[in-house]
C-alpha cells in the first residue's frame, strides 16, 4: 500500500528581506522549486531516458536515484526529493529515477527556480518528452537552450503586494514568514467543469482562465478591497484576468499565487503515465492554488503556510471557491462581491450561530430590588479599606437616598448625577438613585472641564449627589450657579453609619423593564461626548447574566476598576450586587498605577478583575518583576475589555497567572456588550471575540446589508432588545437614525439594531474576530492601511511600550502621511534617529517594504488616556 506524502520535508527553509521586493525565499529554498513526479509502467528505456534529460537539462544535469534493481520508492520519497537543496556549482534541474516494482518506476523532474522548469520550446516534462521520443526512434534530440541559473536572492518571483499581506489568517504573522507548508487537494464535479468550459468558450478564453478569475474574486472578497473589484460583474472581471498558461499568476493586493500545471505533460510511448500528488512540504506565498485539470472534473490542490492556516481553513476556502465558480458559471453577469460563498446548509446554520435571542427568562425585577433578597442573608456587600458594609446596611443606606431624592424632586423618570469617591457610600447612592425611579449618570470625581460641562448640558440632572459640598469640586461648584441646579450632600443623608443604623425609609414607584436605568456618556465620532440611554431590563439582563456566569457570588471579591461614566462600571457594580459578592472599590491613588494597584489586588485577595488589555500589559509587566510569593494568585477571572486583545498579551498571562481564567469581552455603549470568548489554550493568532452574548444576535454584513460568508471581513451588526432606546437629545446634533435602520430582508420583531461601525469576520470555526474599525481605516496612495494593524505589528517589538497611529489628512480630505507615537521601554534615552531607525525596519520586516510616509515621535511619558482606559487621540497632536 502506498502512504501519503509527508507534508514539512523541507530541507532549506530561508527567508531574505529585499527592500525593494519585501519577504520572499531565498535563491536555493526549497520554496522555489518547481517539479513532478510520475509513475510510469510498461516499457520505458532507462538509457534513453538519461540521454533525453542531458539533452534538455545539459550534460551537467543530474540523473540521481536508487539502483535499478532496487524495490524501493513511493510518493514520500519523491516528497523528500523534491526538497533536497541544490549544491552550489549544480546544474539548475535534476532528474531521479527509481524503480517501484517490476517493469514500474517512479519519476521526479526538480529544477530549481522556474526560469529553469519553464523554457522557450515549453515546460521541463514537454521538452522531455520529445526528446525520449526523438531518441527512441534513432534520432539526435536538438539540445535545449541552457537552463537558467536562478537570479539574485529574492528576485525569482513577482513581489509580495506593496501593501503589505492583507489576507486574514488563522495565526499571527511572523516576523519573518517560514516557508514550510502543506496542502489540500480539490476534486469538483464534472458538472462544474462543464460549465466551466462553456463559459471559457463564450468568453474566447481558456478554462484555466476562469478558475484564475474565481480565485481572484476571492481574495479579494476576503481582504475586502474597495478598488472597484467587488462592484465588477465576474464577467469584466474574466475578460482582464491574464492567460495562466505563461506561469504564475500573483493576485493584486495579497500574498496568493496561481498556478497552471495542466495535464500530465510527461509522456512515455509504449507505457502508461500517471501524474502522482505530491508535494515537498514547502510554500513560497501564503496561499497557492495549484491547477491540474479543468476537464471533465476540475481538479488540483490549494497550498498554503503551515504558520498562518489550519488545514480545515484551506478546506474551507476551497469550499467557498467551488461554491462562487457555481454561481459565476450560471451567472457571469453577478457583481465579483455578489457572489455566494456559502450553499444554504452553511447560510442556515450561520444565521443560527449568529442569534442568540431564543426566549428568556424576562427580567420584571431591576436590579436594586434584587439586591435587597441579599439583606436577609447580610453578606459584606462593599469592602473599601478597613470598612465592611453589609447587604442590609447597603439597602437601607439606599432607601434613605431615595427618600432624600423624592424630597428634592428627583423622582420617577428623572436624570440624576452622581459624583462621589469611592467606597460604600457611593455604592448605596446609585441604588438609592434607582430606588427612587430615577435614572443615573455617574460621573468620575476630579476634573472640571469642558468635556464635563458639556455632559451635564446635554442631561440637565434633576439633582447633583455629593459627598460634601461643592466647594472642594470646581464641577460641582460650576453646576451650583447653573439656573435650576439642585445638589444633594449625601453625608447629610446618611451621617455615621452608627447614627442611622436600623432607620428605615420609603422608596419611589417601581419601574417598569422599559423604563430608563441610566446614562453613560461616550466620546463620540464628534469629539462631543454622547449619552447613551439603557433600559432596566438590559441593565438586570446583562448583570445578571455577568454574574453568574463569571461566579461573582459568595466568596467573591470583585474589583471596581473601571472608570464611573464608562458603562462597563456599572456591569462590575450590578453584577457583584445580584450575585451577592463582595464588591471591592479600587481607591483613585491606586487604580490607575500598575505598581500600586498589584500589591493592593494581593491585599485584599481580589478573585475579579476588569480592565483594558492596553493597562493589562502593565500589570503583566509588573506581575513578572514581582516575587512570585506575590503574585495575585486569588484572581481567578481577568474580564478584558474594550480594545484589540493582542495574543502575546494572553500568553503572557496564562504564563503568569495560570490559574486564572481570561475572558475577552466585546461590544459597544449602545448594546452593553455583545460578545464574548473564554481563552483556554494558547493563542496562535488573533484572539477571537467569540460568540454573541444571550438575547444578541450578532451579525457580519457587507455594504449592502448581506450576511457576510465565514472568513469576508464585514461590519458587525446587533440585533437585540436590549439596544439602547437612543442618545440624548442634543439641540442641534446630528440624526444618528442611520445607526439603528434594520437590515434589509430580516423580518421585523420588535427588536432594535444597531450598526457598530465595527469589522470583523467569522472564522471557519464559528467564531467572531475583531478587525477594527472603519474609521481606523485609511487609504494612502491607492493602498488600504488598518492603522490598529500597524499598531499590533509595531507592539510585537520588544523596544516598545506601546504606540498609537494617526493619520495626517490635508485640505481635500486626503491621507498624506501617518503619524507614529511610541512610548518606549527604556525611558526616551538614547539616540531618536536610532530608535525610529528601528522601529521602521521593524515594520519593513511585518509588513515589507514600507512604502507609507510615516513620521515617527517618541514620547517621554504614557500615551494619554480617557475615562474608559482607552487610547485618547484627540489629545495626540500631528
Amino acid at each position: 500500500m502506498r502512504r501519503r506524502p509527508k507534508m514539512g520535508v523541507v530541507a532549506n527553509d530561508v527567508t531574505v528581506t529585499d527592500p525593494d521586493r519585501g519577504l520572499l525565499p531565498a535563491s536555493g529554498s526549497a520554496a522555489l522549486h518547481r517539479y513532478a513526479a510520475y509513475h510510469v509502467s510498461g516499457g520505458l528505456d532507462l538509457d534513453a531516458l538519461r540521454t533525453a534529460w542531458r539533452a534538455v537539462a545539459g550534460d551537467g544535469a543530474l540523473v540521481d536515484g536508487p539502483a535499478a534493481g532496487e524495490e524501493c520508492g513511493d510518493e514520500e520519497l519523491c516528497a523528500r526529493w523534491a526538497a533536497r537543496p541544490f549544491a552550489e556549482g549544480d546544474a539548475p534541474a535534476r532528474l531521479h529515477i527509481a524503480r517501484s516494482g517490476p517493469r514500474a518506476y517512479l519519476l521526479l523532474l526538480v529544477a530549481s527556480h522556474s526560469g529553469a522548469w519553464e523554457g522557450p520550446s515549453g515546460a521541463l516534462p514537454a521538452d522531455l518528452s520529445d526528446a525520449y521520443r526523438t531518441v527512441t526512434t534513432g534520432g539526435r534530440p536538438p539540445a535545449r537552450p541552457p537552463l537558467r541559473a536562478p537570479r539574485a536572492p529574492g528576485r525569482e518571483d513577482p513581489p509580495a503586494t506593496a501593501s503589505g499581506p492583507v489576507l486574514p489568517a488563522d495565526r499571527n504573522r511572523p516576523h519573518l514568514p517560514p516557508h514550510a507548508g502543506s496542502t489540500v487537494a480539490f476534486d469538483w464535479s464534472p458538472d462544474l467543469g462543464f460549465r466551466t468550459a462553456r463559459l471559457a468558450e463564450a468568453e474566447r478564453v481558456t478554462p484555466a482562465a476562469v478558475v484564475l478569475a474565481g480565485f481572484q474574486a476571492l481574495v479579494h472578497r476576503y481582504a475586502g478591497q474597495d478598488d472597484g473589484t467587488l462592484t465588477t460583474a465576474f464577467r469584466e472581471l474574466l475578460r482582464t484576468t491574464p492567460d495562466p498558461a505563461s506561469g504564475p499568476c500573483r493576485i493584486e493586493g495579497a500574498d496568493a499565487v496561481f498556478v497552471h500545471e495542466g495535464r500530465p505533460g510527461l509522456r512515455i510511448p509504449g507505457a502508461e503515465v500517471r501524474r502522482l500528488s505530491v508535494h515537498n512540504g514547502t510554500a513560497a506565498a501564503d496561499l497557492t492554488l495549484v491547477l491540474q485539470d479543468t476537464a471533465p472534473c476540475v481538479t488540483g490542490f490549494l497550498e498554503y503556510r503551515d504558520a498562518l492556516f489550519e488545514p480545515a481553513s484551506a478546506r474551507r476556502l476551497l469550499e467557498q471557491l467551488a461554491a462562487l465558480l457555481s454561481a459565476a458559471t450560471a451567472d457571469p453577469d453577478t457583481s465579483v462581491g455578489g457572489l455566494p460563498l456559502e450553499d444554504d446548509r452553511h447560510r442556515d446554520r450561520a444565521l443560527r450561530a449568529s442569534d442568540r435571542r431564543v426566549p428568556d427568562r424576562h427580567v420584571t425585577r431591576p436590579v436594586h430590588v434584587s439586591v435587597r433578597h441579599h439583606a436577609e442573608h447580610d453578606g459584606v456587600a462593599v469592602s473599601f479599606g478597613d470598612v465592611r458594609t453589609g447587604y442590609a446596611e447597603l439597602t437601607s443606606d439606599a432607601a434613605r437616598v431615595a427618600s432624600a431624592l423624592l424630597a428634592s424632586g428627583a423622582g420617577h423618570g428623572s436624570p440624576v448625577a452622581v459624583r462621589m469617591q469611592p467606597g460604600a457610600h457611593r455604592i448605596a447612592v446609585l441604588l438609592g438613585v434607582l430606588e427612587a425611579g430615577a435614572h443615573l449618570a455617574w460621573f468620575a470625581p476630579g476634573g472640571g472641564g469642558e468635556r464635563h460641562r458639556s455632559m451635564l448640558r446635554d442631561l440637565r440632572p434633576a439633582c447633583m449627589v455629593l459627598d460634601g459640598g461643592p466647594q472642594e469640586d470646581p464641577l460641582a461648584l460650576w453646576y451650583a450657579g447653573e439656573p435650576g441646579a439642585r445638589l444633594l450632600d449625601v453625608s447629610r443623608v446618611l451621617g455615621p453609619p452608627s447614627a442611622t443604623a436600623g432607620a428605615t425609609a420609603t422608596a419611589g414607584a417601581r419601574p417598569s423593564p422599559a423604563d430608563l436605568a441610566y446614562v453613560a456618556f461616550t466620546s463620540g465620532s464628534t469629539g462631543r461626548p454622547k449619552g447613551i440611554l439603557q433600559s432596566h431590563a438590559a441593565l438586570t439582563q446583562f448583570a445578571g447574566w455577568m454574574g453568574e456566569r463569571f461566579a461573582m457570588g459568595p466568596g467573591a471579591r470583585v474589583a471596581q476598576w473601571v472608570s464611573p461614566e464608562h458603562d462597563p462600571a456599572l456591569a462590575e457594580v450590578f453584577a457583584t450586587l445580584l450575585a451577592g459578592g463582595t464588591l471591592c472599590p479600587v481607591p483613585e491613588r491606586v487604580r490607575v498605577n500598575p505598581d500600586k494597584l498589584v500589591p493592593w489586588l494581593v491585599q485584599e485577595g481580589i478573585t475579579h478583575l476588569q480592565t483594558v488589555p492596553s493597562f493589562a500589559r502593565d500589570l503583566l509587566g509588573v506581575i513578572t518583576g514581582s516575587d512570585p510569593a506575590r503574585r495575585p494568585d486569588n484572581l481567578s477571572h481577568l474580564l478584558l475589555m474594550g480594545e484589540a486583545l493582542p495574543g502575546e498579551l494572553v500568553d503572557g498571562l496564562r504564563a503568569a497567572l495560570p490559574r486564572t481564567r481570561l475572558i475577552n469581552l466585546y461590544g459597544p455603549t449602545e448594546t452593553i456588550a455583545a460578545t464574548w470568548h473564554e481563552i483556554t489554550g494558547p493563542v496562535t493568532g488573533p484572539v477571537p471575540i467569540g460568540h454573541p452574548l444571550p438575547g444578541r444576535q450578532v451579525l457580519v454584513v457587507d455594504e449592502h446589508d448581506r450576511p457576510s460568508p465565514a472568513g469576508v471581513t464585514g461590519e458587525l451588526v446587533v440585533r437585540s432588545p436590549y439596544v439602547t432606546p437612543g442618545y440624548l437629545a442634543v439641540e442641534g446634533g446630528p440624526d444618528h437614525s442611520a445607526l439603528f435602520a434594520p437590515l434589509a430582508g430580516f423580518a421585523p420583531d420588535g427588536d432594535r439594531w444597531y450598526r457598530t461601525g465595527d469589522l470583523a469576520r467569522t472564522r471557519f470555526d464559528g467564531a467572531l474576530e475583531f478587525r477594527g474599525r472603519r474609521d481606523f481605516q485609511v487609504k494612502l496612495f491607492g493602498n488600504r492601511v488598518e492603522l490598529t494593524e500597524i499598531e499590533a505589528a509595531l507592539n510585537r517589538d520588544p523596544s516598545v511600550l506601546e504606540c498609537a497611529v494617526l493619520p495626517h489628512v490635508n485640505a481635500q480630505g486626503l491621507v498624506t502621511r501617518l503619524a507614529v507615537y511610541v512610548v518606549p521601554r527604556k525611558g526616551g534615552q538614547g539616540d531618536v534617529r536610532a530608535d525610529v531607525r528601528a522601529w521602521r525596519s521593524h515594520l519593513r520586516g511585518q509588513f515589507g517594504p514600507l512604502a507609507l510616509p510615516a513620521v515617527f515621535t517618541r514620547l517621554t511619558s504614557r500615551l494619554p488616556r480617557n475615562a474608559a482606559g482607552k487610547v485618547d487621540r484627540s489629545r495626540l497632536t500631528h
